[in-house]
């Protein structure tokens, strides 16, 4: 070694040595503990240490607020996130024939049924009814059936759909159209008069 570094070392060896422990008196525990016991808790830092000992010294009370907190803020969530389901598309119909329209009983009458979609539906349900006395008529020969039900889809607009009827007697007749698409319903009656001729 050289003569620098062995001063460095003598030097640094004196200062250690220089350390030493003292013991502490005999009452140093007892006098520490009271001194910590005066001083209380520390007050917990600001931050995570706040909530932490939050959480640890105030649960009764934390717990179920934070418990309603979240779900009054899922509860705001869920109704700003949720949109309700949109309505059905509209079908709206016109008049289906001019109410005491006369066709006599010789005659073949065609009620249109004009049903108009305010969008197009893939499905609606129709339903005409015919009282005793009026028949369907198709291919020139009279239908046994006192209803006839189908399924089409509609377009946006006018949707004409027509129905071929004849009165066997003489008579004001009430002919119903039903139709429903989604969770509307809707029902339309055409007076139909069947004369003598």
């Amino acid at each position: 070694m050289s003569e620098p570094e062995e001063t460095e070392d003598r030097a640094l060896r004196e200062r250690l040595g220089a350390l030493r422990d003292e013991p502490p008196s005999f009452d140093f525990q007892s006098a520490l503990h009271r001194r910590l016991v005066d001083a209380g808790p520390p007050d917990p830092a600001p931050g995570w240490d706040w909530v932490r000992w939050l959480f640890r010294h105030r649960a009764p009370i934390v717990w179920p607020s934070v418990g309603v907190a979240a779900g009054v803020a899922a509860f705001l969530l869920l109704g700003a996130v949720w949109a309700p389901p949109a309505p059905p598309p509209a079908v709206a119909s016109r008049p289906l024939a001019v109410p005491g329209t006369q066709v006599p009983v010789s005659k073949v009458a065609v009620i249109k049924l004009d049903f108009t979609a305010d969008v197009a539906v893939a499905q609606a349900d129709f339903q005409v009814s015919l009282p005793e006395g009026l028949s369907f008529w198709a291919d020139g020969e009279e239908l046994p059936l006192r209803s006839f039900q189908w399924t089409q889809a509609l377009s946006a607009g006018s949707n004409v759909i027509p129905i071929a009827v004849r009165g066997q007697r003489p008579g004001r007749y009430l002919v119903t159209a039903e139709a429903r698409a989604g969770g509307q319903r809707i029902e339309h009656d055409v007076v139909l008069e069947v004369t003598d001729g």
